[in-house]
């Protein structure tokens, strides 16, 4: 299926400006801790804090973040911000038993991670052929911390079902609002919680979106704290595209990458949706399963190309 680029934000736009007075905030809570600001990267910045360790904090969701709070909150807000990223220290201090810390249960997803420092085994399933992979985190205030395999098996239940516990933890802290619509004539939507698990919220489509469930979601997920989808319409179906150049342009950057591909989800179920954007030329491979979907709403009985 070949389709012709009618637009593509990831050209011209430029690098986002941020206002000064919120620069010079991210500065004075950086200076409070005890941090250097070494570098700006457009919307990454290189820090290092007082015992040398080095940081690359992503702007746009804290700026997003900040946004919603009155500019003389901003110092506080950020410092928050950053202790959260300075004191995230996978395995550290993780419980004896799994049931103890149920209610904090979440899930994380990203590209496989084996093993945690120590070389503890971390309990992980892969998300169908994507590559990626599915993990169980218990999240504290301040940091979270990965679940073993040992954890697991020590608790006498499957990961399967420690996995569904987290989904519902997940679920039950997300906003309604958590899925913004940026462009009304595509129906591009972002998740923009920015708390961490925006990406993880793309497991629970046909919860938080229980609309699009017939056909699914067009997803790309190129950071962490990045979720993008189109619900599949005949309107997504010429403007899929638009996800590819978003997941290229932000992988980049991520300061937690994921994903650079597009990927259809239906009924809980991931598949890759290749797209090549070359030129003037966009060349999508539908799987085998979208056909059906995507004859049904082009207008054709039979496979299109």
């Amino acid at each position: 299926m070949d389709l012709r680029r009618r637009s593509d934000p990831g050209q011209g736009s430029g690098p986002p400006r941020y206002p000064g007075t919120f620069l010079l905030a991210f500065r004075e809570a950086a200076a409070g801790m005890g941090w250097q600001v070494r570098r700006w990267k457009g919307v990454l910045v290189e820090c290092v804090d007082d015992e040398g360790h080095d940081h690359l904090v992503g702007l746009e969701n804290l700026f997003r973040r900040a946004r919603q709070a009155q500019r003389e909150g901003w110092p506080a807000l950020i410092t928050e911000f950053l202790k959260n990223v300075s004191t995230i220290d996978p395995g550290e201090n993780l419980p004896e038993e799994l049931a103890a810390v149920a209610d904090r249960l979440l899930v994380r997803l990203g590209p496989p991670m084996k093993t945690l420092p120590g070389d503890a085994s971390v309990w992980s399933q892969p998300l169908e052929d994507t590559g990626l992979a599915v993990n169980l985190v218990v999240d504290y205030p301040n940091r979270m911390a990965y679940v073993t395999e040992d954890l697991v098996e020590n608790s006498g239940r499957p990961g399967g079902e420690w996995l569904a516990t987290a989904l519902d933890n997940l679920q039950a802290r997300t906003p309604a609002e958590a899925f913004e619509v940026v462009d009304q004539d595509t129906g591009l939507r972002i998740c923009s919680v920015a708390d961490a698990y925006d990406s993880s919220r793309a497991l629970l489509l046909d919860r938080l979106l229980p609309e699009t469930s017939a056909d699914g979601c067009f997803v790309s997920l190129p950071g962490r704290d990045s979720l993008f989808l189109l619900p599949v319409g005949p309107k997504a179906l010429t403007q899929v595209h638009l996800l590819k150049v978003l997941a290229e342009k932000n992988y980049q950057d991520a300061p937690y990458p994921i994903s650079d591909e597009v990927f259809w989800v239906r009924g809980g179920v991931w598949r890759r949706f290749p797209i090549r954007v070359q030129s003037e030329r966009i060349t999508v491979e539908p799987p085998p399963e979208f056909l059906e979907v995507l004859g049904r709403l082009s207008g054709h009985e039979g496979p299109a190309d």
